[in-house]
Formats: C-alpha cells, sequence, structure tokens
C-alpha cells in the first residue's frame, strides 16, 4: 500500500484509475496515452498507479475486462429486457444501443475496438482482451436472435449476424471518427437494423 494511503482510499484510487484509463484510451488511444496522463485526469499520484498496476498495459488490461463486465451489467438491465415479444425485444435491443451511440454529448468510442485497431499485431494480451468483449457482446445478441427467429419459424445464421452487428457498431464509430458527423452512426445502424428485421418478417408478398 502506498505509504498513508487508507484500505478505503486505495480502493478508491483503483477505482479512478479504472474509468480515467478507459476515457483516455478511448479519447487518445492505448499508444498514445502515457502514465502521466492518466494520473492527472484519475488524480492519483505516479506512486498510487504502480501501486495497483505494473504498467499501462497492465491498466489497460484491466480496464477491458471492466468494460466486458460493465457492458454486460448495462445490457442485463436494459429497458427492452422487459418486452416479452422475442421478435420486438430483438428490435428494442438494436433500438437501445443506436440510442446510447448516438446521444449528444456521448463519447463515441469504443475501449475494446480503439485498442484492437492498434495493437492486434504487437500485443496479444490486449488483443485478446478485445476479442473477448466482442466475443461477449455477439454471445449476448446471438441469443436474442435465436430467440426471435424460433419464434417466427426462420432458419438464419445467428451467428454471423450478430458478428454483423458488432462490426456495424465498430464501423460506424470509425466512420464518425474520420468524419465527426454523429448522424453516421444512426443512420448505419438504422440500416443493419431494418435489414435483420426483414429477415425475420414472415409475411409473403404476392
Amino acid at each position: 500500500m502506498v505509504v498513508g494511503m487508507s484500505p478505503r482510499n486505495a480502493e478508491s484510487s483503483r477505482a479512478s484509475l479504472l474509468i480515467a484509463g478507459s476515457q483516455c484510451f478511448r479519447r487518445e488511444g492505448f499508444v498514445s496515452t502515457t502514465v502521466d496522463d492518466i494520473c492527472r485526469e484519475a488524480g492519483v499520484s505516479k506512486g498510487a498507479f504502480f501501486h495497483h498496476f505494473a504498467s499501462k498495459e497492465a491498466l489497460a488490461a484491466a480496464c477491458l475486462e471492466k468494460w466486458r463486465t460493465d457492458m454486460a451489467a448495462m445490457d442485463a438491465t436494459a429497458p427492452y429486457r422487459s418486452i416479452s415479444d422475442p421478435v420486438e425485444r430483438l428490435d428494442g435491443c438494436m433500438a437501445f444501443y443506436v440510442d446510447i451511440l448516438s446521444r449528444p454529448g456521448q463519447l463515441k468510442s469504443c475501449l475494446a475496438g480503439t485498442i484492437a485497431q492498434e495493437v492486434f499485431d504487437t500485443n496479444s494480451t490486449l488483443r485478446d482482451a478485445s476479442n473477448q468483449c466482442f466475443v461477449g457482446a455477439e454471445s449476448m445478441f446471438a441469443a436474442l436472435l435465436r430467440d426471435a427467429a424460433k419464434m417466427r419459424g426462420v432458419d438464419i445464421d445467428v451467428v454471423g449476424l450478430a458478428k454483423h452487428w458488432t462490426g456495424a457498431i465498430q464501423g460506424a464509430l470509425i466512420l464518425y471518427k474520420a468524419s465527426q458527423d454523429a448522424s453516421v452512426i444512426e443512420n448505419n445502424l438504422n440500416h443493419v437494423r431494418a435489414y435483420i428485421m426483414a429477415l425475420l418478417d414472415t409475411r409473403k408478398t404476392e
């Protein structure tokens, strides 16, 4: 423990570092962010940083684990979960994420996506940690797709479509970063949303 730091303060400083690290990595990227940047954002000393994390990489790995568990917790309590109809629940899920990602003032950057783009060929630890975030999200979405397809009696590639939805989110965020046009997120995701819902439409045209 850092000299003079109580257990409660130590726990608080670790939590602050996880929040600050995630924010810095999402804004500036993993490579450009320094330990000094993170400490300044968190309002803690470098001594406190190295008490909790051996390196910037160790912090990033912990941030990705927290990101994965936080996203799972958020999804588990999302309003769409209360929808009983599986098809409407799936649509509600997509609408939920379109709304979150396109909100004004929202930092439009995925921690897993940002880190994966930077380190996929240089850091297998962070690449794999990023991938676990995607795997968790895809598994959740695939389960919703499976329930919706079963109800409608249609045969669709739920795993492939789950990856398609995840890819659409990541691609929309990249397009936003390049264009600074927030409408690209909502527009792109709603196109994919409409496509997925059309696959579940069993109405026949004459």
